[in-house]
């Protein structure tokens, strides 16, 4: 049986194209692909980085699909009273929310918000040493 590769990213259509080492097929449509928009605002929220507690895949695709986000930044201007009026969104949820978000802001000048960023290249250890490096000069 032999493998037949994809043509077309299975999230949003697009022709996928091979990366920079010619071994991985990759979607190109990095502003508007929703699965990448999701997994990279998912990555953002994970503990190790942002720690946006309750902040799952599937409220962020429901966020992302709504129109209220499409980039980390989206994060900090969320329409909370749009938000409670969805199911499965109550005032304490909310809140909860609100608190996790507001206490991500701490992150801003540690190396996880620059690893949270998703940047190829960039994991955690290596936005250490950017910053280091930065703060040194």
């Amino acid at each position: 049986m032999v493998f037949q590769a994809p043509n077309n990213c299975p999230s949003c259509n697009t022709t996928l194209i091979l990366s920079d080492t010619g071994v991985d097929l990759i979607c190109p449509n990095y502003t508007s692909c929703e699965d990448q928009i999701v997994y990279r605002i998912s990555y953002y929220c994970q503990r190790h980085l942002a720690n946006v507690s309750g902040f799952s895949e599937k409220t962020v695709r429901k966020l992302v699909q709504e129109g209220e986000i499409c980039s980390v930044a989206d994060l900090y201007n969320l329409n909370y009273e749009k938000i409670a009026s969805w199911d499965g969104f109550g005032n304490k949820s909310i809140e909860n929310l609100k608190k996790s978000i507001n206490k991500s802001l701490e992150n801003l000048i540690d190396y996880k918000f620059l690893a949270g960023l998703g940047i190829d290249g960039i994991g955690p250890e290596v936005a250490k040493l950017i910053l280091k490096q930065l703060y040194a000069n």
